[in-house]
């Protein structure tokens, strides 16, 4: 008798299914343009990291349909892919940066991005990614994936959840208003406009 797909925790063994579904999803943003190696090292580092964690659906252990991944300190997770996960970041970083030198300019603003934002009043999560595959899009999977993670932060007692999303993705915005989100704020990042939007859990 076949299984239909569970959602299970985002793990390590994700990773390299989660960095192609990644690439998919956002050709041609800063993370892409990294390569799929650099955000293998992304998703095998988040699972384990200070206040990381995420889901995954799956249809078995190694097909993953699509996933979501959140954090509660986005600079200690940049800090442990700078440090505990350096031998595998730095080769594939280097050659990128050989090759697009501009590309060194926006890792420094990746790594600086958490100072964009002022010191939170309230416990909070900032959601990462959110990524489904291709031809099961608009099925639904984004709104369950989009569920368990909000659920997740409830369990561990946060007050919101934040996402960032460009300015010109517009059917980004669309899902994230139809959950509850509020734009919270306007920035730049990577020389684009970015809208920083929020959802507030009932306490």
């Amino acid at each position: 008798m076949s299984v239909g797909p569970t959602l299970v925790s985002l793990d390590a063994i994700h990773a390299e299914a989660a960095a192609r579904l990644h690439m998919e999803g956002q050709p041609g943003t800063f993370l892409t343009r990294l390569g799929a190696d650099v955000l293998t090292v992304l998703y095998r580092t988040l699972p384990s990291s200070t206040g990381g964690f995420g889901y995954a659906m799956v249809a078995h252990p190694q097909e993953v349909l699509g996933f979501v991944s959140a954090t509660t300190q986005t600079g200690a997770l940049f800090w442990e892919m700078g440090t505990r996960r350096l031998p595998a970041l730095l080769p594939p970083l280097l050659r990128r940066f050989v090759r697009n030198p501009a590309l060194a300019l926006l890792a420094l603003q990746t790594v600086t991005y958490p100072l964009l934002h002022p010191a939170d009043p309230v416990p909070a999560a900032e959601l990462l990614s959110i990524m489904v595959r291709s031809d099961l899009r608009g099925e639904g999977v984004g709104t369950l994936l989009l569920a368990a993670l909000r659920a997740e932060c409830q369990r561990r007692a946060l007050a919101a959840l934040d996402v960032t999303v460009a300015a010109a993705n517009a059917g980004a915005q669309r899902f994230y208003q139809r959950h509850g989100f509020v734009c919270t704020q306007r920035f730049v990042l990577y020389g684009q406009p970015m809208y920083r939007y929020r959802a507030v859990f009932a306490p």
